[in-house]
């Protein structure tokens, strides 16, 4: 028997692994489901790793009373789809919660922004819109390039770049009424400032209030396939590097403007000539941290364990700074193209690399492939870790060079 249950809503990717963080310290996990139904983009989990699993079939009242009854010590997210279910079970039972005062703040992309900009934190220019004549007028006001993306999204979908006012109507009509990588209805979209700059990752675990880095990672990014900022790469910075002196104190006063006092954030941040900016956040754990377990030592999930079963310990060692044993990164392919791939034609020398730890096929010969133009498209996956970062950051080069239209052999319809 475990020592004790904690509840994750919707553990799914990355979070499933909180089933072996908290068994560590002899604990054990009930998984809560969002919805009955697969969300889209999650992986099946095995429901033998949870002690038990409960769905939200629409009556808030009756899972409140079932999860009562297992009596966790906490309740958390695990995904973007169970950051506001987790916070209303929490503060029901009365265990460490972020609330539900700023939940839609949480998740909501222009709301999060408007709320940091409240709080006096240096934020983006923005519009709530689903009118193309008000976004034609917003983006002539703006004079220059605008990302036009859906209010509660993940996953990089339906993001689109915007040169000029005729190009942001066009990205509302097209994305109103589809439905987004969560599942939900688009009837509005955020348009928000194009920021220059430098982007970083910034991963946190919170307790009582009390704020730490668990990693931070730079992100690369291709024009390719009509996307201006498609993401292919991040690298794992050491916890000491010079631009978490700008980037860690302003992740802090977003921490706090958004009311995220317990567990797992992750921050999308740009330095700009202004100074850091934040993109978005997410108040649940990256989906990095399979990457940084021989990099660092620990990361999110298990610093999260700490700040849920043993606060003593969180507090004690929070706001030292992580040492990284290794770099480490984590790559993607683009493909140029939809059809049926045939095959790839340089896997092998990719494979070879000196750094390249894992490879893993999203997309097999034999199977359809499209254009990658978002998170949940990318046809392989590397995983890159080297004791010399000068190794790593060649053999990042190297992919880039080997992946392009001379990759892939596709049988186009």
């Amino acid at each position: 028997m475990p020592d004790f249950q904690v509840a994750v809503v919707d553990a799914f990717g990355t979070s499933h692994r909180y089933v072996d963080a908290f068994a560590a310290v002899g604990g054990a996990v009930i998984h809560v489901r969002s919805t009955p139904d697969l969300l889209p983009g999650a992986a099946p989990v095995d429901p033998a790793r949870f002690s038990h699993t409960l769905f939200d079939v629409g009556d808030l009242d009756d899972l409140t009373g079932r999860l009562e009854r297992l009596r966790p010590l906490a309740v958390l997210p695990g995904r973007e789809s169970g950051v506001e279910l987790a916070d209303a079970l929490a503060e029901r039972l009365g265990l460490p919660s972020n609330g539900t005062a700023l939940s839609a703040t949480r998740r909501d992309k222009y709301l999060q922004i408007e709320r940091v900009r409240a709080a006096g934190v240096p934020a983006m220019r923005q519009l709530r819109t689903g009118d193309e004549a008000e976004l034609r007028a917003w983006h002539a006001d703006l004079g220059r390039t605008a990302v036009v993306k859906p209010l509660r999204g993940a996953l990089g979908h339906g993001v689109r770049f915007c040169d000029s006012p005729d190009e942001s109507a066009a990205a509302l009509a097209a994305l109103r009424d589809e439905t987004s990588a969560l599942g939900e209805r688009i009837t509005e979209v955020v348009a928000q400032e194009y920021l220059v700059g430098a982007e970083y990752i910034v991963n946190t675990v919170s307790c009582e209030g009390v704020h730490t880095v668990t990693d931070v990672w730079s992100t690369d990014r291709v024009t390719a396939n009509g996307v201006r900022d498609l993401v292919v790469a991040q690298i794992l910075l050491d916890g000491d590097d010079p631009c978490t002196g700008e980037l860690v104190p302003y992740a802090f006063r977003v921490l706090d403007a958004l009311g995220i006092r317990h567990g797992p954030a992750h921050l999308e941040i740009k330095l700009t000539p202004a100074g850091p900016r934040l993109v978005e956040a997410g108040a649940r754990p990256s989906g990095l941290p399979y990457h940084v377990a021989d990099a660092i030592g620990e990361g999110q999930l298990e610093w999260a364990v700490d700040a849920y079963v043993r606060p003593r310990r969180f507090l004690a060692r929070a706001g030292t700074p992580y040492r990284r044993r290794t770099a480490a990164a984590w790559a993607a392919l683009v493909s140029p193209a939809s059809g049926r791939l045939m095959r790839y034609r340089a896997l092998d020398e990719v494979r070879k690399l000196e750094s390249v730890r894992e490879l893993t096929l999203l997309v097999r010969p034999g199977e359809e492939i499209t254009a990658t133009t978002w998170d949940l498209a990318y046809p392989v996956v590397l995983s890159l870790r080297h004791p010399v970062e000068a190794v790593l950051r060649r053999d990042l080069n190297t992919v880039r060079y080997l992946d392009g239209a001379a990759m892939y052999e596709i049988d186009t319809p």
